[in-house]
């Protein structure tokens, strides 16, 4: 199972959305990601239902493989710059998001500090990342996942260039 993360030698990202435009705002994130890495893979956007915190609206979700030169640490630095760029701002966690990027994995890297955890801490509890990440890898199987009380709807592929 890839809760191991051993010989998953990729880096992940998941980007949401769940105010304003949200198609738009992830678009946007996209087109500003690729000025900084190459963007392998995209998953089909996904629409969900909030966790923990719902009174809030549905976010739309995916997941990218990127090709990226830095370190983990400079590419935090670069989402941040990126979530700031598009008018993210600091709010409550699980609290609505103009735009949400995580690092789900780097490589077969693992970091544990303030600033950083990778792979991320709850990638396998999270429907929106797992099911996209069973699209594009065959290796990752759903069904070893107990999701099925997480909703989500597969809406379409995605276009930002």
């Amino acid at each position: 199972m890839l809760q191991q993360v051993k010989n998953f030698n990729r880096i992940i990202l998941s980007i949401g959305s769940n105010v304003g435009d949200r198609l738009k705002n992830i678009e946007s994130s996209l087109k500003q990601l690729s000025k900084i890495c190459e963007i392998k893979k995209i998953s089909s956007i996904y629409d969900s239902a909030p966790r923990i915190y719902e009174d809030q609206g549905n976010f739309f979700n995916l997941i990218i493989e990127i090709d990226y030169k830095n370190t983990p640490n400079d590419l935090l630095i670069d989402i941040k710059k990126i979530e700031k760029l598009m008018g993210r701002k600091k709010t409550f966690r699980y609290g609505p998001r103009l735009i949400d990027i995580d690092i789900i994995f780097f490589n077969n890297i693992e970091i544990k500090d303030e600033e950083l955890i990778i792979p991320h801490y709850d990638w396998m509890n999270r429907r929106f990342v797992v099911e996209p990440l069973s699209e594009l890898f065959q290796d990752i199987n759903l069904s070893e996942y107990n999701l099925s009380d997480q909703k989500l709807v597969k809406l379409a592929n995605i276009n930002y260039k």
